[in-house]
């Protein structure tokens, strides 16, 4: 593939052609990496589902893997045209495409991550040290650190809600389970996601 000339990073500058082409396909980009693999490059695309749940349905599925696949062909076509027109957008040297999908261990970084992750369980750890295992309920408006994420914490009293800043986040993973979610905590964070004021309220 022909290289790029470009002093700006490699992924800087083939960001919005990516973009473009995964947002058409109704997918958000969540990363997008150029990294070295011997000889060659590696353009790694990681695309995630557009749409989140709504306050009455389950948690959500992972992407299509054959939609994805589409994503890959698709813009496995289009870097090939930009290669063809010696564009500077495309990296230097061979490069390889990889389009995946986010782990179960990505980190909830984003107001989009916690979204996606409605009645699941997630281990928190905040700012100042204190940790917390809660199941997401929702989220504020706002796509930063601004917004806030409502956690249903699972006690033997029942569940306790704790609206948590972002911002107070420093490190968040949605925690594998091998049960359904306890109907309790799961009213009570569809409660505060149509606004019912329910369950015990601690921040």
């Amino acid at each position: 593939m022909s290289p790029g000339t470009s002093a700006a990073p490699a992924a800087e500058r083939l960001r919005p052609t990516v973009v473009e082409v995964v947002e058409a396909a109704g997918f958000v980009l969540d990363d997008l990496e150029v990294r070295p693999a011997g000889r060659r490059q590696v353009v790694r695309v990681v695309v995630d589902t557009a749409e989140v749940p709504g306050p009455h349905d389950p948690p959500a599925p992972g992407p299509d893997l054959d939609a994805v696949a589409g994503v890959s062909r698709e813009l496995s076509k289009v870097l090939d045209a930009m290669d063809e027109k010696s564009s500077t957008d495309t990296p230097e040297g061979e490069y390889t495409l990889e389009v995946t999908t986010p782990g179960t261990d990505r980190p909830l970084t984003r107001p989009h991550h916690w979204r996606r992750a409605w009645l699941r369980r997630a281990a928190v750890t905040r700012t100042d040290g204190s940790t917390l295992s809660a199941r997401v309920g929702p989220v504020g408006d706002g796509d930063g650190e601004d917004a806030t994420v409502t956690l249903a914490e699972g006690t033997p009293r029942g569940p306790v809600l704790h609206h948590v800043p972002l911002a107070e986040v420093t490190q968040a993973v949605v925690e594998v389970e091998f049960k359904p979610a306890p109907p309790s905590e799961v009213e009570a964070l569809v409660a505060a996601a149509v606004g019912a004021d329910g369950q015990e309220d601690r921040s």
